[in-house]
């Protein structure tokens, strides 16, 4: 009988790990001079956020003689992505580079299987040595990571920067795609600042929000950013023994970059973005704005074609009613433009008001990034990013306006009121808030007003160290019994045989 299936290969060739022996080694030297079952942390990177939220995490382990590596996925493989490995000078720290490459289906699965298995080889090495990956934040690496240590070692992780839940006003409901009026832009502004007129809106960002939830599934350790971050783990059944409160290490990095500046400057890369009279160049306009609005779009559910294309009108209405607009491409940003045609629109606009629209690819330094919203010449970050969010609050003279209908940050907004979320529905809304945010009619904190809700910078870091090395010194046992939780007796510290 004919075979009646049609058969085809699931998995691609994947690239093999690639290990640093002496990374592993330097670790063990450690933590064999502190006892024979000591654990080792293994701080795990993956995206450009990881690189710099994470290196304060790898400075503070090096301080307080913590057995530490890092396990890189590998995946931000080009020389932009990638560079805060070098960057942040971690790269002697990675004992393995996972070598991960794909659409995001294969980044996870191969994620999944890869990971574990580096547990395993760990394991069959060093018997009796616990490891404890840390993961940062909602990325992909946050969601795959916790799954296939729990799945592949019956291990569980910590989570740095944890309980990152979306949400979204409730005047969002009453949003039409009717082009709104002054009434409306108002009751949705003010509305914003109150925290009983939010709603928990997980469907965005994509895939974030599945990450962020997953990773918390299948931590031990929680590390919240802020209460709110606590409370939503709480609400959700987590045992507020093990979820502490540290503020965000994103506040450390900013402060590592302010110390050491990068060896060119952002504006011998980009000489057009030092502050300078504009009117000349702008068709009429008497009232242009010197300084900068920063565009950063990158979001999935941003580049869709009704919600870019909006975006992308917004950013032309702006540079046409004398705002100076640099818009970075980064590479989704880039796919997008090309995939709906919108390129030429946009060099067209270049052309049209030199000194008042510029394009550049990705920074490749975040030292750049700090330099520029330090410098001055940037009064206004317009973004999807839900780092950005955070970071704003530590730049007292740039404001923050979110494009999303949402937020994994809300406490940006009704917490610190150092943000405000522009709704990508048409470009009104987009453009009128910017407006009223340089006419100060939105009751953001700016200047030295601003709250530090992420904690003060250089005290986040040990915080979390500080929290895993009594963990630590106690030897905690990372297996995920309830029994051991409640102490009512602890299982070897041994691999089970049937995972």
């Amino acid at each position: 009988m004919k075979d009646k299936y049609e058969y085809r290969n699931v998995f691609t060739n994947y690239l093999p790990l690639a290990i640093n022996n002496d990374s592993i080694d330097k670790a063990l030297n450690v933590a064999n001079e502190i006892g024979s079952s000591y654990p080792i942390l293994a701080i795990v990177t993956g995206t450009k956020p990881d690189f710099y939220k994470q290196a304060p995490l790898v400075t503070e382990a090096m301080k307080r003689h913590i057995p530490y590596f890092v396990i890189d996925t590998g995946q931000h493989f080009d020389n932009t992505l990638g560079y805060g490995i070098q960057e942040f000078n971690i790269q002697e720290s990675v004992a393995c580079n996972l070598q991960v490459r794909g659409n995001l289906m294969e980044k996870a699965s191969e994620l999944l299987l890869k990971f574990a298995l580096f547990g395993k080889i760990f394991k069959e090495k060093f018997p009796g040595r616990s490891l404890l990956p840390i993961v940062h934040g909602d990325t992909l690496v946050a969601g795959i990571t916790p799954l296939s240590w729990l799945f592949g070692l019956g291990q569980k992780v910590a989570q740095n920067e944890a309980g990152l839940r979306s949400m979204s006003p409730k005047y969002v409901r009453k949003l039409t795609l009717s082009e709104p009026n002054k009434d409306q832009i108002e009751e949705f502004v003010n509305s914003q600042f109150d925290s009983n007129h939010w709603f928990i809106a997980r469907d965005e960002p994509f895939p974030e929000q599945v990450d962020t939830w997953i990773c918390s599934a299948g931590a031990q350790f929680f590390f919240a950013p802020t209460v709110l971050n606590r409370d939503n783990l709480i609400r959700e059944g987590y045992p507020e023994d093990l979820i502490y409160v540290v503020g965000n290490s994103v506040v450390d990095a900013i402060e590592m970059k302010r110390r050491s500046k990068p060896q060119s400057s952002i504006f011998d890369l980009y000489p057009q973005l030092v502050s300078g009279p504009v009117t000349s160049s702008l068709k009429g306009s008497s009232t242009a704005r010197n300084e900068w609005i920063r565009v950063d779009i990158h979001r999935r559910e941003n580049l869709t074609p009704s919600r870019f294309s909006i975006i992308v009108k917004s950013v032309i209405e702006l540079v046409k009613a004398g705002y100076r607009v640099i818009l970075i491409k980064l590479t989704a940003t880039q796919h997008a433009l090309e995939k709906y045609g919108l390129t030429n629109l946009l060099d067209t606009l270049q052309s049209e008001y030199p000194r008042s629209f510029v394009q550049t690819p990705l920074w490749k330094e975040y030292g750049h990034v700090i330099e520029f919203l330090d410098s001055g010449c940037c009064w206004l970050e317009l973004t999807d990013s839900g780092s950005m969010q955070e970071e704003l609050l530590y730049f007292p003279g740039v404001n923050s306006v979110t494009v999303r209908l949402n937020t994994d940050r809300p406490e940006t907004i009704f917490e610190a009121e150092g943000n405000v979320l522009a709704p990508p529905v048409s470009p009104q809304w987009i453009v009128e808030i910017v407006k009223r945010v340089d006419q100060n009619k939105i009751p953001l904190y700016n200047q030295r007003r601003k709250k530090k809700i992420y904690g003060e910078p250089g005290q986040v870091s040990p915080r979390i160290m500080d929290i895993l090395k009594k963990h630590f010194d106690e030897n905690y046992n990372f297996y995920p019994w309830l029994h051991n939780r409640l102490g009512l007796w602890k299982e070897p510290d041994t691999e089970f045989t049937y995972l």
